[in-house]
């Protein structure tokens, strides 16, 4: 786990990267719907896919893959078109601007973490991501949350223990080590299932109705993942 002194530069880079999507999806969200949020912040394997244009020599961008990927976020709009809140859409307009970007610092982190982990193995980066970006957290907790309570309950410490565990923890790990043998084009595709998912289990778990949206929706999700992964 010992930090090599020559993976520090692009350690940095992966960790400014990292805050800056956190910061920025956390801050637009705020300023615009949860909706609104979703579908916007569900384009970053779009940007995933346009820097790995130029920066993975063996990920080039074909009209397949645009066609699977633009395919996959109709499927997510249409999914969560009847969730948007009817008002200005002036008013959310700076929000999805600035989740838009918290896109586009995931994806270009995505690509060089495909590139970086080539060299530096999986769980050190993601050790040191980590380390290099908590301090960051905690200066910024201590300038803009100083002197707010903190409430422990039972489900604050399960949101921090799952958001830690399970998606910083086990997902991060995850992707950051199939990125080292898989396309990182043929992976974010996927994550296209994630708001779709979410629509699926609040009907399953807490009995919504089932539209046909939904299903039209996930359908279309499951097409551009088909085509993006389609093999000759």
């Amino acid at each position: 786990m010992r930090m090599r002194f020559k993976e520090l530069p692009r350690l940095l880079i992966i960790a400014v990267l990292y805050i800056g999507h956190t910061i920025t999806l956390n801050v637009g969200t705020h300023l615009t719907t949860a909706s609104r949020s979703t579908i916007f912040f569900t384009l970053y394997p779009l940007f995933t896919v346009l820097f790995g244009h130029f920066w993975l020599p063996n990920d080039r961008l074909t009209p397949k893959k645009i066609l699977g990927i633009l395919t996959a976020f109709i499927g997510v709009f249409v999914t969560l078109a009847p969730n948007l809140q009817s008002g200005n859409i002036t008013t959310y307009f700076k929000g999805d601007l600035i989740v838009l970007l918290a896109a586009c610092f995931l994806g270009l982190r995505i690509t060089l973490t495909k590139v970086f982990v080539q060299d530096i193995y999986s769980h050190r980066l993601l050790v040191w991501l980590l380390g290099l970006s908590i301090p960051c957290f905690l200066c910024l907790t201590y300038i803009f949350e100083r002197g707010q309570s903190i409430k422990w309950t039972l489900e604050s410490c399960t949101g921090l223990l799952y958001q830690g565990w399970i998606i910083t923890g086990f997902c991060f790990l995850v992707l950051t080590s199939v990125l080292r043998k898989y396309k990182a084009s043929k992976l974010v595709v996927f994550s296209f299932l994630m708001p779709v998912s979410g629509v699926l289990f609040s009907i399953l778990f807490l009995r919504e109705e089932l539209t046909s949206t939904v299903l039209v929706g996930t359908g279309l999700v499951a097409a551009g993942i088909y085509l993006v992964n389609k093999q000759r």
